[in-house]
């Protein structure tokens, strides 16, 4: 099963390639909806839809390192319990002292060959196969 916190097994051997990252509008309207399109080496294309963000981030991957701080679940598609990208959101993200808004959001990070997205969203993302290449 293709999921946040999984281990992927459907992906390949290698992580998968970021085709697409869009914020969506609607008549020129940000609606702070949040697709992202990725394909597997197994040609599997999987789009990713988060209804609402809190905040994205995209790095590229050659400048990070793995941080034992953090606490991570998954391949490829991981789902975080610590990360210093959570610890972020109180110094960039404007929210009430009791983050009843926007909410505290949770982490979901997208691990491929040569970008790492982090998303703070309250929702849990939609995870769709589109297709097959054959």
């Amino acid at each position: 099963m293709i999921g946040f916190g999984e281990l992927n097994e459907e992906f390949g051997n290698l992580p998968p390639y970021l085709i697409s990252i869009e914020e969506v509008n609607e008549e020129g309207y940000a609606t702070n909806s949040l697709n992202i399109k990725i394909e597997t080496d197994t040609g599997i294309i999987i789009c990713i839809e988060f209804d609402s963000y809190i905040m994205h981030m995209t790095r590229n991957e050659s400048y990070t390192s793995w941080d034992n701080y953090e606490v991570r679940k998954g391949n490829y598609l991981v789902d975080f319990t610590k990360s210093r990208f959570n610890d972020f959101y109180d110094d960039v993200i404007i929210h009430t002292e009791d983050y009843s808004y926007p909410g505290r959001g949770h982490h979901y990070g997208i691990y491929t060959c040569d970008h790492i997205i982090d998303v703070l969203s309250n929702e849990v993302p939609k995870i769709t196969v589109n297709s097959t290449l054959n």
